[in-house]
């Protein structure tokens, strides 16, 4: 199901996510590698300039990083709530200090267009 509010899309995107790294943290076994990059997976020395981009690629993946960034995120959204004003409108608790910021603001919608969100 579709959302066009960010904040929910953003939730969801961190519940699956966090679910996916924690499944990926259980060890893998592969017995017979294929592609070079599960060589490198299954701890084998191959140096070429495809296995170091996948090496790097993974490490910014890695479970443990997955769940310290969406953490980091999840602190950005409790910053970045919705506030009603006296008119009823929303601004954001952060962002809408004095300058009544509509919310959703730049932060939670460029977060939320990080995890795939579009306002469209």
């Amino acid at each position: 199901m579709a959302t066009t509010d960010p904040l929910d899309f953003l939730r969801a995107a961190h519940v699956r996510a966090a679910e996916t790294a924690r499944t990926a943290m259980e060890p893998a076994q592969f017995l017979y590698p294929a592609h070079p990059v599960e060589f490198l997976l299954a701890g084998q020395e191959v140096h070429t300039s495809e296995t170091r981009a996948a090496e790097a690629h993974i490490r910014l993946h890695m479970p443990e990083a997955v769940l310290v960034r969406i953490e980091a995120e999840r602190a950005l959204l409790a910053l970045h709530e919705a506030v009603p004003t006296p008119a009823e409108a929303l601004v954001c608790k952060e962002c809408g200090e004095g300058a009544q910021v509509r919310w959703p603001c730049r932060t939670l919608t460029g977060l939320a267009r990080a995890w795939g969100w579009t306002d469209g």
